[in-house]
């Protein structure tokens, strides 16, 4: 299944819950019930202990960003498809698409994320910054988890001035 221009993901019983968790807000993930590890990307026995036994859990879906990077899309044009397919420009070849932003995000619980970055500006990122989640409903009970930097209410932000 293609949406906007973006395949869909299969849901089977080992994906299911991380693709279809978005719709309560909250990322869902197996985990061991023998080592209590979390197995992500899923897989069908523990990656430490060996056991088939898992639940599902959500997760807080907060975390820190620990590696990015800005991708800029590129035009199409003839030379740049190789397999010679029969493809159209974009309806306006002389606009560049906006860069966007995939990061690799720790979660709280020591999990891994590869995610759209989202609502960020060139140079504003750092390591350890902040991240939490949200979701986009992109089709059936298919929903894509992406990552935003954590607004934090600054000690600073909060003093009043004294005079």
């Amino acid at each position: 299944m293609v949406h906007d221009q973006r395949a869909l993901p299969e849901l089977t019983d080992l994906t299911a819950a991380h693709w279809t968790s978005g719709a309560s807000g909250r990322l869902s993930v197996r985990r061991c019930v023998h080592c209590l590890r979390w197995s992500f990307p899923p897989s069908r026995c523990c990656r430490h202990c060996w056991s088939t036994d898992f639940t599902i859990e959500q997760v807080t879906g907060k975390g820190v960003l620990l590696t990015w990077t800005e991708v800029h899309d590129q035009a199409w044009s003839p030379r740049s498809d190789p397999g010679g397919q029969e493809r159209s420009p974009r309806s306006d070849p002389g606009v560049q698409p906006r860069p966007y932003f995939v990061a690799v995000v720790e979660l709280e619980e020591g999990i891994r994320l590869l995610l759209g970055l989202t609502g960020v500006e060139p140079g504003a990122l750092r390591v350890d910054t902040p991240i939490r989640l949200y979701f986009e409903h992109i089709g059936g009970d298919i929903w894509l988890p992406l990552a935003e930097v954590e607004e934090l209410e600054l000690p600073e932000d909060r003093l009043e001035a004294v005079s």
